[in-house]
């Protein structure tokens, strides 16, 4: 996707200050994944894994917490491998001069916003299987077992 002559123009006016406003962003971003990526290791470790092993233990195990489980891990592996390369894009889409290479950084920054709506709907996806776990240990607690 090409820039507009007009886009072209603001990016390069504005190139000082979009540089800066991309580096707190990237520290600001990198500050959200290191806290999600240990929300989302302990929801794993000290919730979900510890509960599925008491009922396999106690042979009251299901299906739907271990599919749950299951999706869990897999969800928060695709988001630890998404941020990473969301991560080394904004890095290239921050060395690249936008004074010189408009279009360029133009189409650098699209590919990052991709990148990042990708980790948005990873975060998205872990937070409504968290949720559907705890939807589970209320279905558990309801049938009394």
């Amino acid at each position: 996707m090409m820039p507009t002559q007009a886009q072209i123009v603001v990016i390069q006016d504005r190139c000082d200050a979009i540089h800066e406003e991309l580096k707190v962003l990237q520290r600001n971003d990198s500050r959200a994944r290191v806290y999600l990526g240990r929300y989302y290791e302990t929801i794993l470790n000290r919730f979900i894994t510890p509960l599925n092993v008491r009922l396999v233990e106690n042979n009251l195990s299901s299906t739907s917490f271990i599919n749950n489980q299951n999706d869990f891990n897999k969800a928060r592996t695709n988001f630890m491998i998404d941020y990473v390369e969301y991560q080394k894009g904004l890095e290239d889409l921050v060395a690249t001069d936008c004074k010189e290479n408009p279009e360029q950084f133009y189409e650098k920054l699209v590919d990052v916003r991709t990148k990042r709506a990708t980790v948005a709907d990873d975060t998205a996806r872990l937070r409504k299987l968290a949720g559907r776990h705890l939807d589970l240990v209320k279905e558990l607690k309801v049938s009394g077992l």
